[in-house]
């Protein structure tokens, strides 16, 4: 007998067509649309700069679904630019002006793009590019209507190789993403704290939510860890709405940034683990604001998965990613291809009309093979009509993930890592992110992180892998012996650090999140000395 696929479905959706279609209405209407340290736009004022925008491209002979470069920091800039390629039938490639010169310039030359939107006052980037002015367009009394495309952005994650990937997302899909939002979460945004850089996707939940619910979006600074900016916005603007990565979070309310968020009432946590004790930390001091997990890879436009988060999981051993959002369909995948039994740990694949178009913003819309993609590296299962990453299941098509997961008798998710990132020390497998949880809920300890030092075998495979764990202490001196005993209490004797080494602060992603290649670089150089 044929295992049948579990229904792990998200309730019914109906979304529009285009994301223009959520956000033209609210363009028509009154009040603050997007604010920053040195100025704002109300919504008129977004209208009439996103149409001079689009107008300015349409005079270039910008083509529908070509790649227009937007070159900002993260600003009010940022967000007509975008919009205005998008009004343009257009699709943007933001690149974050906060990033190293040598990131924007790979980002740039990676694009395809002839035509650059920048920000005034920043240096041209390299290449060809016919560029404007953000501040320097004439402003239309009454615009021409808006040019529909069907790609709406491009964004780029890193390759194995070191090469950015394009991921293509559609006009629909981005509309889609953006109506889940709507639907799932029972308090619209009045007031948005945007933390994430524009090149990074977690912006884009911010950017069209807010849009699309006629709030205020609120860019507190040009670098999303700033939190003293944070603190300052949420309570100059009565925040409503709260998105940043677990572990920045966790610094923030370590730090007593809650004293400034009393206005939030709802916090979102993505793009790493969300651990137990964040959990308590959010319930203990910010009880009036629910607390919400969300999973999604860019390929699958920003978010998949969701969980609010419960009192329980405060106690558990690990906080789930929750089920499906509406309209998403996913899947656990064993090695054969076909479901996993109940409890057990398999490959996520999801399907649903979030997912990217391409991954390659100079290619057809289309799924790509492993042939024509030499950075493909998923490890697991092979779907039916296996296309890497992409495939089909069920009838649909799927993105694989390559993230480890298992359902719950609940039907929740709960994450076990990643497939190909897991680490085998001394026979065991376990992934960086709980080593370094261990290391960050030890009594004395602010903030943690771990570098992995890989000594490959003879031909370059395998071989050991020694730590070195990262440690921002919260009291000086840092008793190293009740350290150790915590640690041997959680991990595997295998799975303790090399070497501890205490930190100021850890390096970070314009993103906020914890920069483990940089981690990992250091751990090398105090392991080779």
């Amino acid at each position: 007998m044929t295992a049948r696929w579990p229904d792990l479905t998200g309730p019914e959706l109906t979304y529009p067509e285009h994301i223009l279609d959520l956000l033209e209405p609210r363009l028509a209407g009154a009040g603050p649309a997007v604010v920053d340290r040195d100025g704002g736009l109300d919504y008129p004022e977004l209208r009439e700069w996103s149409g001079a925008v689009a107008a300015a491209l349409r005079d270039r002979g910008a083509r529908r679904d070509e790649p227009v470069l937007v070159h900002t920091r993260l600003s009010r800039w940022a967000v007509v630019g975008m919009l205005g390629v998008l009004r343009a039938g257009a699709r943007y490639v933001a690149v974050d002006a906060a990033f190293p010169l040598r990131r924007q310039h790979q980002l740039a030359g990676s694009s395809g793009a002839r035509v650059a939107l920048a920000q005034p006052g920043l240096p041209p980037l390299p290449g060809r590019h016919d560029t404007l002015g953000l501040d320097a367009l004439p402003t239309p009394s009454a615009g021409p209507a808006s040019t529909r495309g069907t790609l709406a952005y491009t964004c780029f994650t890193s390759g194995s190789t070191g090469r950015p990937k394009g991921v293509t997302i559609s006009t629909a899909a981005l509309a889609y993403s953006t109506a889940a939002r709507l639907g799932y979460y029972p308090e619209p945004v009045t007031a948005f704290l945007l933390c994430s850089s524009i090149s990074f996707d977690s912006s884009v939940a911010g950017i069209y939510w807010t849009l699309a619910c006629g709030g205020t979006l609120v860019v507190p600074s040009d670098r999303p860890t700033d939190l003293v900016a944070v603190g300052q916005a949420a309570s100059r603007y009565a925040a409503s709405h709260l998105l940043m990565v677990p572990s920045l979070y966790g610094v923030a309310l370590r730090g007593g940034l809650a004293r400034q968020l009393g206005s939030l009432r709802t916090v979102i946590v993505a793009g790493e683990s969300c651990p137990p004790e964040l959990v308590a930390r959010h319930l203990a001091a910010l009880p009036q604001a629910r607390l919400y997990n969300e999973y999604g890879p860019t390929e699958c436009t920003v978010w998949s998965t969701v969980h609010a988060c419960r009192p329980a999981d405060a106690e558990g051993r690990s906080v789930p990613i929750g089920g499906p959002i509406p309209g998403t369909r996913v899947y656990v995948c064993g090695e054969d291809g076909g479901p996993v039994p109940a409890g057990e740990i398999g490959e996520l694949c999801i399907g649903g009309p979030g997912l990217a178009v391409s991954r390659d913003p100079d290619g057809d819309p289309a799924d790509r093979t492993d042939a024509d993609d030499p950075d493909g590296d998923r490890t697991g299962p092979a779907c039916a009509g296996d296309q890497a990453p992409f495939g089909v299941l069920g009838g649909e098509r799927v993105y694989r993930t390559g993230d480890l997961v298992s359902v719950r008798a609940d039907g929740a998710l709960d994450f076990h890592g990643r497939a190909d990132f897991q680490l085998k020390l001394g026979g065991v497998r376990m992934e960086r992110a709980e080593i370094a949880h261990a290391l960050g809920t030890a009594d004395g300890v602010r903030a943690a992180g771990v570098g992995v030092v890989s000594d490959p075998e003879p031909g370059g495979r395998g071989g050991r892998h020694r730590l070195v764990g990262f440690v921002v202490p919260a009291a000086d001196p840092l008793d190293r012996r009740r350290l150790r005993e915590h640690l041997l209490a959680l991990l595997p004797a295998a799975a303790l650090p090399a070497r501890i080494e205490l930190v100021a602060a850890l390096p970070r992603l314009p993103n906020g999140k914890i920069d483990n290649t940089e981690l990992d670089r250091r751990g090398r150089a105090l392991l080779a000395g």
